[in-house]
C-alpha cells in the first residue's frame, strides 16, 4: 500500500475511533495560538494547551492522524528515540529531568485514554527480545534501565522468553511493565475529539501555505482562509508542505513498513502465549504485536522509498524466520509509513522565532514522546516553564540535504549487513 495520505484504517479494529470530519478552514479568524499539523505531536500540544486552559486552532492538511501517527506499531514506550547514554552526554544530571518528563508522559498517556474513554484497547508489557547479547549483558541493561527510569525492568534468560514465544532466534530479552501497545490512530482521533470537546477548534483539509509575521503575531495563509494567531507552532514532520522551511532542513524522511495477518484463531497461541508487544536489538528494528481480535501486526526494516513491490513478500519471511510455524499465515493488509528523523534522534521542540514554536522529529518513538513535548511546550507558552529548553540543547542540526538520503542509504546498508554477519556467525557457533 502507498504510504499517499488516504486514511485507510490500518487495523480495521471494531468499535474503534471515527473519523472526525473536521471542516476545513474559511474566511478569516483568529486565535491566541494556532497549530500546524493534526497527527500526535500538533495534537498533543493543543491537548495539553486546553487541559490548561487555552482554545488553540490546529490545523490539519488532510485527515487527523493521516500520516506516521496512524500508521505507526502502536508502541507507548518510556524514554526518548537517542539511547539514553546520549542524553546523558549532552544534558549530564539534566538528563534526570528529561526521563520523569517520559515517563509521565507514558502515564499521561494512559489517563486521558481513560479520561476520554478513547476507544482502544490498552495492553501493558514491551518486550526487548534480543538476537545478539547474552545472558549477562541483558541483566545489566535491565538493572540500569531500572536505576535511571525508576521501573521494574526484569531481565528474561533465554528458557523464559522461549516460554512465551515459540521461536529459537532471541537469546534473552528485558521486560518493560510500565510501557504498553495500543491503536494509534484510534489514540489521535481520542486526542483530536478532547481537543474539541475542551474548547479548541479544529480544521481538517487546511494545509498552510505561507506564514506571514505581523505586528503581535502570524497570518496563516490556507487555500480558502487566513488565520491570525499570536503564537504558532509547527508540528506537520515530513508530511505536507512546510510553510517555514526550516524544519524541513533538520529532518530526513525514513520509510518504515508493517502488515496485518488475517486471523490466527488457535495458531497465534502456536507461536505466541503472552500479549505483551515485542522489538528485537537489530539496526532494522523488527516488531510486532498480538492484537485484540488475534491478528498479528508486523513491522521492520526501513528505507528511504515507499514501499516495493516485494514488501509484503520480504515482511512475510521476516515474519516465518522467527517463527516457522506460522509459515502459512497470510497478509491482510500492508503499508509503509515515512517518519521524520533528526541526526541526534532527538525531537525538536523550540522557538524558530518571535511568536514561532517547532514540535517535531520524532524519530519512530513518538507516541509517548509526543505527550512530553506537549506539556513541555504548553508549560513554556502558558506558565514560563523552561524546561522545555533543555531539548534545544541537543540543536538543530542540517540533515544533509539532497545528499542526506544517499548517505543514510549507504549507512542503513552497511548496518543491516552488518547484523546479518552478526546472525550469522551466531548460527554457526550454535551448530558446533
Amino acid at each position: 500500500m502507498s504510504s499517499a495520505c488516504s486514511i485507510p484504517i490500518y487495523y480495521d479494529l471494531p468499535d474503534s475511533e471515527p473519523p472526525i470530519g473536521a471542516p476545513a478552514l474559511a474566511g478569516d479568524q483568529d486565535a491566541e495560538i494556532a497549530v500546524v499539523g493534526g497527527g500526535l505531536a500538533g495534537l498533543a500540544v493543543a491537548l495539553s494547551l486546553v487541559e490548561r486552559g487555552a482554545r488553540p486552532v490546529v490545523l490539519e492538511a488532510a485527515q487527523v492522524g493521516d500520516g506516521a501517527s496512524g500508521r505507526n506499531g502502536g508502541f507507548l514506550q518510556l524514554g526518548w528515540a537517542a539511547d539514553d547514554e546520549r542524553v546523558e552526554a549532552v544534558l549530564g544530571a539534566d538528563a534526570a529531568v528529561l526521563f520523569d518528563v517520559a515517563k509521565d508522559a507514558v502515564a499521561l498517556v494512559k489517563a486521558r485514554v481513560a479520561r476520554h474513554a478513547i476507544r482502544t484497547a490498552v495492553t501493558p508489557g514491551i518486550v526487548e527480545a534480543s538476537l545478539f547479547a547474552d545472558a549477562d549483558e541483558l541483566r545489566r541493561r535491565a538493572d540500569l534501565l531500572r536505576r535511571r527510569h525508576g521501573v521494574a525492568f526484569e531481565h528474561l534468560d533465554r528458557a523464559r522468553l522461549g516460554e512465551w514465544y515459540r521461536t529459537s532466534v532471541y537469546r534473552g530479552g528485558v521486560l518493560d511493565p510500565c510501557s504498553v501497545h495500543l491503536d494509534p490512530l484510534a489514540l489521535t482521533r481520542g486526542y483530536a475529539r478532547a481537543v474539541l470537546a475542551g474548547g479548541g477548534r479544529l480544521f481538517e483539509r487546511s494545509p498552510v501555505h505561507a506564514l506571514v509575521p505581523e505586528p503581535g503575531g502570524i497570518r496563516l495563509v490556507t487555500a480558502n482562509g487566513r488565520l491570525r494567531a499570536r503564537q504558532v507552532v509547527l508540528a506537520t514532520s515530513v508530511y505536507g508542505q512546510d510553510p517555514d522551511g526550516r524544519a524541513a532542513r533538520a529532518l530526513l524522511p525514513v520509510m518504515t513498513y508493517a502488515l496485518v495477518t488475517a486471523p490466527l484463531g488457535q495458531h497465534l497461541g502456536d507461536a505466541i502465549r503472552t500479549p505483551y508487544a515485542v522489538f528485537d536489538d537489530r539496526f532494522a528494528m523488527g516488531y510486532w504485536r498480538p492484537l485484540p481480535d488475534g491478528r498479528l501486526l508486523w513491522g521492520g526494516k526501513i528505507g528511504l522509498s515507499d514501499a516495493p513491490r516485494s514488501l509484503e513478500a520480504a515482511m512475510l519471511a521476516d515474519l516465518h524466520w522467527v517463527f516457522p510455524q506460522l509459515r502459512d499465515v497470510a497478509a491482510e493488509r500492508v503499508w509503509s509509513g515515512r517518519m521524520g528523523f533528526t541526526r541526534h534522534r532527538m525531537p525538536l521542540a523550540m522557538p524558530l522565532g518571535p511568536n514561532l514554536w517547532l514540535a517535531t522529529g520524532f524519530c519512530g518513538h513518538g507516541l509517548g514522546t509526543t505527550t512530553a513535548v506537549g506539556e513541555l511546550l504548553a508549560a513554556a507558552l502558558l506558565e514560563g516553564d523552561r524546561r522545555i529548553d533543555l531539548l534545544a540543547r541537543f540543536g538543530r542540526p542540517w540533515a544533509g540535504g539532497v545528499f542526506g538520503p544517499l548517505t543514510a542509504q549507504l549507512l542503513y546498508g552497511w548496518l543491516e549487513l552488518r547484523d546479518h554477519v552478526r546472525l550469522r556467525r551466531l548460527g554457526s557457533a550454535a551448530e558446533r
